[in-house]
């Protein structure tokens, strides 16, 4: 089934039922710079009066054929939302999440994807853009910390290959490489004046960044042995001290060239050491 037709479904649904006062469709589907492809999920919000009410009448479910798999991910608050995230056996996927009234103005202005396509309450119309997915100017305490939780964390990885601890390693590396991206992201930030969405994962970064450097963040996808764990634990080390001062010099931050030396020193002590 295509999306436009759940999405027909569901406003026809909630056309026939007076407690459905708004539903908003949010997501890829609104995002004008996405080329639509088949794999584009259907996410949309009922918003109402009594969310545990709405959320007990699940005939909607089956409407949209058979039914792969379900979550219903756990709230803090189930009385402000309820999510339904229904993946179907022929491949489409629809994620509805049931909000109350009162939290629509505010998830307006916090998710830039959103588009009001049934109202009985007469909202005033919003204009999607992903404005509020591009990456963020990073503040000093945001660079530090980021710049803090690599160097700390490249210390477990050396301690995972001294103990043979594959996974444990690998695990860490994955910090890292994380926190590498995140510095890769605001380096992009920079260099497009925070205009542009990456994408969840990153993916939109092979658009914005020279191959050599696609290339090296690839490379940091180690296998789980340990010589490969040792050889990526210094790529990452590399790439991401080149892109950390790149980013420091961009926004006037605090780059702490002794520091990185030192625990790259420690490292390859600890990792050399017999003891």
């Amino acid at each position: 089934m295509k999306p436009e037709q759940i999405i027909e479904q569901l406003v026809a649904f909630a056309t026939e039922r007076e407690y459905i006062r708004t539903v908003v469709l949010n997501g890829s589907l609104v995002n004008p710079n996405i080329r639509p492809d088949p794999c584009q999920d259907v996410d949309l919000a009922f918003y109402v009066e009594d969310v545990r009410a709405v959320a007990a009448d699940r005939s909607w479910i089956d409407m949209f054929g058979e039914v792969l798999i379900m979550q219903t991910p756990e709230t803090s608050d189930p009385e402000r939302h309820v999510t339904f995230l229904v993946q179907y056996v022929d491949g489409h996927r629809l994620d509805l999440t049931i909000r109350r009234v009162d939290q629509l103005e505010a998830m307006l202005e916090s998710d830039s994807l959103s588009q009001i396509i049934f109202d009985r309450d007469d909202h005033p119309d919003v204009t999607p853009s992903d404005t509020s997915y591009r990456v963020k100017h990073p503040s000093a305490d945001e660079y530090a910390a980021c710049w803090n939780e690599f160097w700390w964390v490249s210390l477990y990885v050396v301690k995972g290959i001294k103990r043979h601890q594959v996974l444990y390693a690998l695990d860490h590396l994955d910090i890292m490489r994380n926190m590498l991206r995140q510095m890769m992201e605001w380096n992009i930030g920079y260099a497009t004046d925070f205009s542009v969405n990456l994408g969840k994962s990153g993916d939109g970064m092979r658009d914005h960044l020279p191959e050599e450097l696609w290339e090296m963040l690839g490379a940091t996808y180690a296998s789980a042995e340990l010589s490969a764990i040792e050889d990526t634990h210094d790529r990452l080390q590399s790439l991401f001290f080149f892109c950390a001062q790149r980013v420091a010099e961009q926004g006037h931050f605090v780059f702490q060239e002794e520091e990185a030396r030192r625990v790259r020193a420690a490292c390859a002590t600890l990792r050399h050491s017999n003891d």
